[in-house]
Parts: structure tokens; sequence; C-alpha cells
């Protein structure tokens, strides 16, 4: 299956952000001198995708402004803006309005039909950064094409914190694909199949954007991607999970992880780091 498209969830509330949010998408947050959701688009130009969908909500009016010629100043004027240009010159990217129900399953609706049946995608939630030393989307696509399953990310987190998230039950036995036997959306600790949670990268094919909109709505009455893969899988499908091995996933979802995610990309910047390094210091010394 041939994975060429990127989906990005970019309609999220933004309410642990607020008052920020109130005038433009947590999605556009600064990191450092680049938007949040940017980052991802540069993963999945780096990842050889050729087409990007960017799902946005009711307040998306800066992200077309943000992806729209006629905002840009003339080439010559600022490379960095000429850097930008030419990283997004080889991709299509297609800003849509998000309907239907509240969840994290409704972009793949509004996406699906910009993707051709025969052909696998890549989504991403726009508050969920991957900062490692190759981009993870591609890996996402080696780990389908060594096991022609569909591919979700996952990381181990403190049992008390999977209430949080979508977290996955693994088949027992040899299982060195790290396949699926089933996923429960946010359970209680005593409910959780595993302390293996679920964030936001997933690699899927086009029938789960057909099982969506037949799927129930369940917590809090959204429509949740989680349903959707556990019917796949109930219908024989085959899921299979991929974790980061050299970086670490970032999200800018609330203020204290915005700033920790801001902080990490700057220390990864040699001037930044020479400027930040003493106080730093500094800090953890006192």
């Amino acid at each position: 299956m041939k994975v060429r498209t990127g989906v990005i969830a970019a309609a999220g509330s933004g309410t642990r952000m607020l008052p920020v949010t109130l005038g433009y998408p947590k999605e556009l947050l600064p990191i450092i001198n680049k938007p949040a959701i940017h980052l991802i688009v540069e993963e999945f130009i780096d990842s050889e995708l050729d087409k990007i969908i960017l799902v946005a909500g009711d307040n998306s009016e800066p992200l077309r402004r943000f992806y729209g010629a006629d905002s840009l100043p003339p080439p010559g004027k600022h490379k960095p803006v000429d850097d930008f240009v030419d990283k997004c010159s080889p991709v299509q990217i297609i800003i849509e309005q998000q309907a239907g129900p509240y969840g994290n399953g409704t972009p793949l609706i509004v996406a699906g039909k910009h993707i051709p049946e025969d052909e696998g995608f890549i989504y991403a939630y726009g508050d969920d950064l991957i900062k490692s030393a190759r981009p993870f989307a591609s890996r996402m696509i080696e780990a389908h094409q060594r096991t022609g399953a569909l591919v979700i990310a996952t990381q181990r987190i403190p049992l008390e914190d999977v209430v949080r998230y979508g977290v996955v039950q693994l088949k027992e036995g040899d299982n060195p694909d790290g396949e699926l036997n089933d996923l429960v959306e946010k359970p209680t600790p005593e409910e959780a199949p595993s302390d293996l949670a679920v964030f936001g990268r997933f690699l899927l094919s086009t029938e789960i954007c057909r099982i969506l909109p037949e799927t129930p709505r369940g917590k809090g009455n959204e429509l949740w991607l989680t349903d959707a893969l556990r019917e796949f899988i109930r219908r024989g499908g085959r899921i299979v999970s991929e974790s980061i091995s050299d970086g670490m996933w970032l999200t800018i979802g609330d203020p204290v992880n915005y700033l920790k995610t801001v902080i990490e990309y700057a220390l990864d910047d040699v001037e930044l780091r020479a400027a930040l390094g003493p106080r730093i210091r500094e800090l953890i010394g006192s």
C-alpha cells in the first residue's frame, strides 16, 4: 500500500491554552520561529509525502494565511521565508473545514475524499510533536512495508496517566512486531490493559475512513478513532505498534508541556543553547 498523504487534525478548541487561543489555533503556537503544526508538515515532507491535508476548526483563517501565497513577502527579502517556500514547494497543502460530530475521528471523514482508496496515509494530531533523529512518519511507513499492517505510535506512560489516552493491549506470545489485540479509550488504571499509550501518529488505510461514519459515538458523546480501530481489528484487520527509539514525543496542549517543548527545541539550536545554557545551569544549581 503506497503512503503519499498526510492528514493533520487542527480543529481542537485549545481551552487549556486560553486566552491566546481566542486569537488563533493552538497548532500555530510558536516553537521558536515556526508554528507547531509546521514541524509536523516538515516531518511529513521529510518522509516523502506529497500531499498534506490540514483539517481546521472554526478559526481557520490564520492557518489559511500562513500557508497562503498571498501573505508572503517577495522572494529574496527574508531567507527564513525563502527556506519555508522551498521546503513546501514539492507538496500540495489542502485546508479543509471540520464538519461533523466532535472527536478525533471526525477529521478523517473530512479528509477521506482526498485520499485514493488503494493508498494509505499518516494521521497526526496537530499538538503532538516528535523530535527525533529521523522523521517518525518514515519509520511508520517502513513498519507498514515490513508487516503489511496499519501502524500506531505508542509510548509507555505512568499507569496513573492512562485516563488521558487510548491504551493498547498487545497479542500474547511471540509478537515481535507488537501486534495489537485490542485498545481502549481513556481507561481507569484498574481497567487499563497495559501502560502503552497511543499518541498522535497513525498509519491508516481508507477503510478506517469508511468505518468511522458507521461508528457509534463513544465516551463524552465523541467520535473516537479508537472505536473505529477496534472495529477494524474485529473485522480481521492487523495493527502493529511503533515506539520512538531516537527521540521524544512532545505536546503543546497545556502551558507546562508547551514550555517544555519550546525549551527542548531551543536547546537543539546551537546559538540558543549557548545563550540559554548559563541561565539553565544557574536555575538547576539553585
